[in-house]
């Protein structure tokens, strides 16, 4: 049981459709300037947590040898 030729192209134009919607809010994203106060703050939370996960790791370390 085959499905209808029609049915089967607008599933088609759908399917293509979602894809170029998703590459272009992909491109805009990507295209997009981050501030420089988001810069700033994304900069500081990932050396903070970098930092806690190497303390972390060296606590672990050193109570586990």
């Amino acid at each position: 049981m085959g499905m209808n030729p029609i049915r089967r192209d607008n599933i088609m134009q759908n399917m293509a459709l979602e894809a170029n919607a998703l590459e272009y809010e992909r491109k805009r994203d990507a295209s997009e300037q981050k501030s420089k106060g988001k810069q700033r703050i994304g900069k500081i939370v990932f050396f903070v947590l970098l930092v806690v996960l190497l303390v972390i790791v060296g606590v672990y370390v050193i109570y586990h040898v």
